[in-house]
């Protein structure tokens, strides 16, 4: 009897009931919830992490850019300053271009001027002393001729001959005008004019090298 009741015993321990059957099937299914819990923190953690280090990676690159931006733009007001200053001096030097072109062409004028003033003045001074080497001849040769009388006549119309050397001139003119002086008195006369005419003659020669 004790055995047969003892097999009846295990034989209710060995039946599942459906309650249990449903708490093992949550039990398993609790199990399962909690390993893909895990494995969802496990992914998130990972993302996150991923979104953390991507996002620090974003913000030094930000915050180098902001400082690269700041170090450009300060070179950039820097070069801008120096366009301006550059470009002041270039007007700067244009104007000083300018005049310095105008005061060439002016320098070109007047020392066109000077030369020719130059010119005329030692192409007066060389007439005057071929003038006063025909005059010195004409004294020295005691003529009266027309050709000869001209060249002392030409010597009274020219600027460069002092009025002292106009009354020479005069006196020896008019010594002709009364026929042939005598000989003494004309070589006196004669050799006082060529020695002013001679003496005029050097003066300007000089006047002439200073040119």
């Amino acid at each position: 009897m004790r055995a047969v009741c003892a097999l009846g015993v295990a034989a209710s321990a060995v039946q599942v009931t459906p309650l249990q059957k449903v708490v093992e099937m949550l039990e398993g299914m609790l199990a399962k919830s909690k390993d893909e819990k895990h494995e969802e923190v496990v992914r998130f953690n990972t993302f996150k992490q991923w979104c953390d280090d991507t996002n620090n990676a974003k913000r030094a690159t930000v915050k180098d850019e902001k400082h690269s931006i700041s170090k450009l733009t300060a070179s950039i007001e820097k070069d801008t300053a120096t366009i301006a200053h550059l470009d002041d001096e270039l007007a700067r030097l244009n104007d000083d271009l300018a005049a310095w072109q105008g005061d060439l062409k002016a320098a070109a004028g007047i020392r066109k001027k000077e030369n020719i003033d130059f010119m005329e003045q030692h192409k007066d001074y060389t007439t005057s002393i071929d003038q006063l080497n025909q005059a010195v001849e004409s004294i020295k040769s005691h003529s009266h001729d027309a050709p000869q009388s001209s060249a002392l006549l030409q010597l009274q119309n020219n600027k460069l001959i002092p009025t002292s050397a106009y009354r020479v001139l005069q006196a020896f003119l008019q010594s002709g005008d009364d026929g042939v002086p005598e000989a003494n008195a004309y070589e006196s006369q004669s050799g006082g004019g060529v020695e002013v005419l001679t003496g005029l003659r050097r003066k300007i020669e000089d006047e002439r090298l200073q040119l």
